[in-house]
């Protein structure tokens, strides 16, 4: 077993490794009702009641985030998820898509519904040409 483990440790590793990130992004979201969102459908919901969430640390904020949205970094999104009203949808966003489907995640589980996360993060949303302010 120790030769084994050591000639293949290094994939079972990454196995563990791709296998927990698909989780983290794609199936606990799934499970937790969390849809996917990206800029063509938000561009569509945009003129609706909702509540827009950026969960990236203050130094990505203030290099550039979205004009409606609330900064609630993902370290801090369950001591402040009372901040967040709960008869509207949530839209959650993050530089990837990665925070944010962590962020959107436990939300679901808190009851929060509809959850959307933003697929491709700022990146995305900028790319879309959707309005970004800088600054604090």
């Amino acid at each position: 077993m120790s030769e084994w483990m050591q000639a293949n440790g290094v994939y079972l590793f990454m196995a563990l490794l791709v296998g927990w990130m698909l989780w983290q992004r794609l199936l606990a979201p799934m499970l937790s009702g969390v849809k996917g969102l990206d800029a063509a459908e938000y561009m569509k919901m945009r003129s609706t009641d909702h509540v827009l969430i950026d969960v990236r640390s203050a130094s990505e904020w203030a290099s550039g985030h979205a004009t409606k949205a609330l900064h609630i970094p993902l370290g801090e999104i369950s001591t402040r998820m009372r901040e967040i009203p709960g008869n509207k949808p949530v839209v959650v966003v993050c530089a990837s898509g990665n925070r944010s489907a962590m962020a959107a995640t436990a939300l679901a589980k808190n009851g929060f519904s509809p959850v959307f996360n933003f697929s491709g993060g700022m990146g995305a949303w900028r790319s879309a040409g959707l309005p970004v302010k800088s600054g604090r």
